[in-house]
C-alpha cells in the first residue's frame, strides 16, 4: 500500500548519512579510523564521498537504530555527523560533478538484503 510521499504502509523510506572526520595521525588513530569505517560498511553503508557514508532504510525506525549503533561505535577522538532525510528528498539533490565515477552509479546497484529470523 503506497501513500503520498513515498510512503509504504506508513512508514517513510529513509537515506541515512554519516560524515566523519577522524584523526589519522598516528597508528593508533588510524586503526580507530579502520575500525570505525569498517563498521560502517558491514552495516551496510556505501561511501558516497570521502568521510561520508550513506544507507538506505526502509523506515524511519531503522534508520534511528542505525544511528544508535553508530553512536555506540564511534571513536572519541573524531567529529561525526548523522543526518537522516527521505528518498523522496535524496532524489531531488542537484548534482555538479564532471570529473570522476559517480556515487549515485553505485547507488543504482545497490541491493539490500533482509533476513528475518
Amino acid at each position: 500500500m503506497r501513500d503520498i510521499g513515498g510512503a509504504i504502509s506508513g512508514y517513510r523510506k529513509m537515506v541515512l548519512f554519516v560524515m566523519f572526520d577522524i584523526s589519522t595521525e598516528t597508528k593508533k588513530d588510524l586503526d580507530k579510523y579502520r575500525k570505525f569505517r569498517n563498521s560502517l560498511l558491514g552495516h551496510g553503508f556505501i561511501m558516497f564521498q570521502y568521510s561520508i557514508y550513506i544507507r538506505f532504510c526502509r523506515s524511519l525506525s531503522i534508520a534511528e537504530k542505525y544511528e544508535k549503533k553508530i553512536e555506540a561505535e564511534s571513536p572519541h577522538n573524531g567529529s561525526i555527523r548523522i543526518m537522516k532525510i527521505t528518498e523522496s528528498q535524496y532524489s531531488n539533490m542537484i548534482i555538479v560533478e564532471n570529473y570522476r565515477e559517480k556515487p549515485e552509479e553505485k547507488v543504482a546497484q545497490q541491493k539490500q538484503t533482509v533476513m528475518v529470523f
